[in-house]
């Protein structure tokens, strides 16, 4: 199937708003110069659009027509090596100098868990993994809607059921387990909300895609910039709720319009920069911190004193070497990777799909 150009576009935008956000507490730590405004926090958004991005593209193309053994091993080729890359660094540096790895996580890290994108009461050795975490899950779900042959929606709904089921009899049971957390989080909402559009986008009809569009566009900017900041939402109890309101379902809408713009029969012209920005996402995502952490700290050495024009420097450098590193990453280790794990899949796929399918 064709890429979604638009879609990789997005990618891109969010990966990026993502490290927008982690900019915001760099330039607080280490050259405060008050540059970016305290609602760039919730550029966290990127986060919000990349759940709703992968419900979409397990419905739309990662689960159609492929065995839920297959479709594992796609998914785990597509996530696993490079994170295990990033992975080694950090685990590298933590060796060497423990302070400088996840400083304000409360408790032992567990190494195989965080490698594994095993739930753990803590965040993994690379922060950056719970949301990976999240995704392993989402992966688990849907290869048992390919195995038992599930229809999507009515997958859908009886997940949803069933964890609304779970959160009200057994909250105690969730307080302290963090499997039941992981499968309970409102988060998952996000990925089901994706889902739907790509059953959607499969039907073909789309209608009130700009608007749509202008109304997510609208609220995710609205919340990014007002709400989020007013309701102090990092700090709510219910802040994976209200993050779902305020980031998912704006997520959701202009998700649904960028999809509908595939289905038209007049060609979109993508900038070449911004879909590869969308190719290099994953691997900007993982890396980002490591980059404007280093680029924090050698200001700081080289610009004590900190204040305006150091921040603008760090935003602007960090903003390119992230991209950059991002770049170097996919094109160097990410893609080849996964071109030779996939021919792999394909050598041993009489291993992975029953014969009966055949």
């Amino acid at each position: 199937m064709a890429k979604l150009l638009t879609l990789q576009v997005a990618r891109g935008v969010a990966a990026n708003l993502v490290v927008l956000s982690h900019l915001s507490v760099v330039e607080a730590k280490y050259t405060a110069g008050g540059v970016l405004p305290s609602f760039t926090l919730y550029g966290m958004a990127g986060v919000d659009l990349f759940f709703v991005l992968s419900g979409f593209i397990m419905v739309a193309v990662a689960g159609r027509g492929i065995a839920p053994l297959q479709f594992l091993w796609r998914r785990a080729a597509r996530i696993y090596p490079t994170y295990w890359l990033v992975s080694l660094v950090v685990f590298a540096v933590a060796i060497v100098e423990p302070a400088m790895v996840n400083s304000s996580v409360v408790g032992p890290i567990s190494i195989w868990r965080s490698f594994l994108l095993v739930p753990a009461p803590t965040l993994p050795l690379l922060a950056v993994g719970w949301t990976l975490i999240h995704e392993v899950y989402f992966y688990l779900v849907f290869a048992i809607f390919i195995a038992l042959r599930v229809p999507i929606l009515a997958g859908l709904v009886g997940w949803g059921l069933l964890l609304l089921g779970v959160t009200a009899v057994a909250p105690n049971q969730i307080a302290i387990s963090p499997a039941l957390q992981l499968v309970t989080n409102p988060l998952t909402a996000e990925f089901m909300m994706g889902a739907a559009v790509g059953l959607v986008w499969r039907e073909r009809n789309m209608p009130g895609a700009i608007i749509a569009g202008v109304t997510g566009f609208a609220a995710l900017a609205l919340s990014i910039i007002y709400l989020a900041p007013t309701l102090a939402l990092i700090t709510s109890q219910h802040f994976n709720v209200l993050r779902v309101v305020m980031f998912g379902f704006p997520s959701a809408l202009i998700l649904y319009a960028l999809a509908a713009v595939g289905h038209r029969p007049v060609s979109l012209r993508v900038p070449k920069l911004l879909v590869a920005l969308g190719d290099w996402s994953y691997a900007t995502y993982l890396v980002h911190i490591l980059v404007i952490s280093a680029v924090g700290r050698a200001l700081a050495f080289l610009w004590p004193a900190g204040g305006t024009s150091a921040s603008l420097v760090l935003i602007m450098l960090g903003l390119i070497a992230a991209n950059i590193a991002g770049a170097a990453v996919h094109l160097l280790f990410e893609r080849p990777t996964l071109i030779w794990l996939h021919r792999l899949g394909s050598r041993i796929q009489p291993r992975l799909v029953p014969q009966s399918s055949n």
